[in-house]
């Protein structure tokens, strides 16, 4: 009588003796919970990446890190994707008129990025299901990149608004928004998702701090050197800049990011081939992308109306206004980080941070409203007020609206939501570029307002 041994994922063992009796049932249940778990030997690693999240999971499968090598890249790489969208704010209106456009074509060319972004998001999708690898997806994306760049800072030479806007779509369609919180839902364990969410958040709203200030760097060395023709000048040195960090950042990417198996990163697209059970639930879903659109749209408006009227109705110069869009934004990346500390210890509901973000956020408008103040400095100071405590909790919406999204997939469908969740950050994002570029300081801030109390109608949607 020979006796068969199985052993389970948790490590117990189950003996059973058979010759022409049929194997024990405790011993067939066990072979099929093996089997149904798809146990691999995979390669040492990736083996860590490659535990997806699932009932009954370890105390350490929920806390699981990805290499901080790795994270870290993905984590500078979203802080490039926020300076190459913002760099150009501060000189877009400057480099508009200069071929040709007006003020709402500068806020097109801003807003071309996040636009144009919805469909790269599809294209790194396709590519990743085609079998590419997530590490050549990011060489790839970066290669398209630095080309757009370039054009953008060559397009003095055509003479043509439109060389500007194409250079700008071909940024916006490399731009690989998606990837890095990709990365984040399929390696990082539930229980430090949220925390590690807001630091993505953080760190892509530091992008946006960076961004005008390095605008402003530029324009200084600019002068500094006395450079100033068709191929560099204030306008052209963002382009020629964003072209050398994606440069470095390749480099980074083929010398420490360590790769995601091709099985875990390919997945369907959301809605194919996947059980009715399976799905996420609708309305907190719907809730989770609004909330997630309204937030980018607002962060944007703010950009883009904060350098308008610097120096269109304060009469600031590029340097100043870009200094002090940087400032603002520093003050409100600053914030989420201290917040994504916090947050593990004291928010246990996304939904709940959803709620409390929104609400916070239409009282923080108060300041933003026009109160007919003549002196340049009052006007600016309660603005920088209302501005960063309104950047600050929108960054709080952003964080929890992107951390609940994620987990509210199953692990089948974690790659297609956070592109959904991305489709609609881009589609915010380039809304509010050209929504900022057309309000004043009356209508600032009742369309804030306005937005905000939609997130806070789809947050109490979401706990019905």
């Amino acid at each position: 009588m020979a006796t068969v041994t199985v052993t389970t994922l948790e490590g117990s063992i189950v003996e059973s003796a058979h010759q022409r009796t049929p194997v024990s049932r405790t011993a067939s249940v066990a072979h099929r919970s093996v089997t149904s778990r798809d146990i691999s030997t995979p390669s040492p690693a990736a083996s860590p990446l490659s535990s997806r999240p699932r009932k009954g999971a370890s105390a350490d499968d929920e806390s699981r890190m990805p290499p901080t090598c790795s994270l870290a890249t993905v984590l500078y790489f979203s802080v490039l994707c926020g300076v190459n969208l913002v760099i150009v704010i501060p000189t877009a209106d400057d480099y508009s008129h200069r071929l040709g456009g007006d003020e709402l074509f500068g806020g097109l060319m801003i807003g071309a990025v996040p636009l144009l972004a919805m469909f790269g998001i599809g294209l790194n999708q396709f590519l990743l299901r085609r079998g590419l690898s997530l590490k050549s997806v990011l060489l790839l994306m970066s290669i398209g990149t630095v080309l757009g760049n370039v054009l953008y800072a060559v397009a003095g030479l055509t003479s043509s608004r439109w060389t500007l806007l194409a250079a700008r779509c071909v940024i916006g369609l490399c731009s690989g928004f998606n990837l890095p919180s990709m990365y984040i839902g399929l390696t990082v364990g539930m229980r430090r998702r949220s925390e590690v969410t807001f630091y993505f958040s953080a760190l892509n709203t530091l992008g946006y701090a960076l961004g005008p200030a390095l605008a402003a760097v530029l324009e200084v060395f600019v002068k500094s050197v006395h450079v100033n023709n068709l191929i560099l000048d204030s306008d052209t040195a963002p382009g020629w800049f964003m072209a050398i960090l994606y440069l470095l950042f390749m480099a980074q990417v083929l010398l420490v990011f360590e790769d995601l198996p091709v099985e875990l990163t390919g997945s369907e697209p959301l809605g194919k081939n996947v059980a009715t059970d399976e799905r996420p639930p609708m309305i907190a879903t719907c809730a989770a992308f609004l909330d997630l659109c309204i937030s980018s749209a607002v962060l944007t408006t703010a950009e883009v109306y904060v350098v308008n009227v610097g120096q269109h109705y304060w009469g600031w110069s590029v340097f100043t206004s870009a200094l002090f869009l940087a400032a603002l934004m520093l003050c409100a990346s600053m914030s989420n980080l201290v917040v994504g500390r916090l947050t593990r210890r004291f928010m246990k509901s996304d939904r709940t941070g959803l709620l409390i973000g929104s609400v916070l956020g239409c009282a923080a408008c108060a300041p933003l409203f026009h109160f007919d103040l003549h002196a340049v400095s009052a006007q600016a100071s309660l603005l920088s007020v209302g501005l960063v405590l309104v950047l600050s909790l929108v960054g709080l919406i952003r964080a929890f609206a992107l951390a609940a999204s994620s987990k509210l997939a199953p692990a089948s469908l974690k790659s297609s939501m956070n592109s959904w969740a991305f489709v609609f950050m881009t589609l915010g994002r380039g809304a509010g570029a050209v929504i900022g570029s057309v309000l004043s300081p009356l209508s600032f801030a009742p369309v804030v307002l306005g937005m905000l109390v939609v997130t806070v109608l789809a947050s109490i949607a979401s706990h019905s």
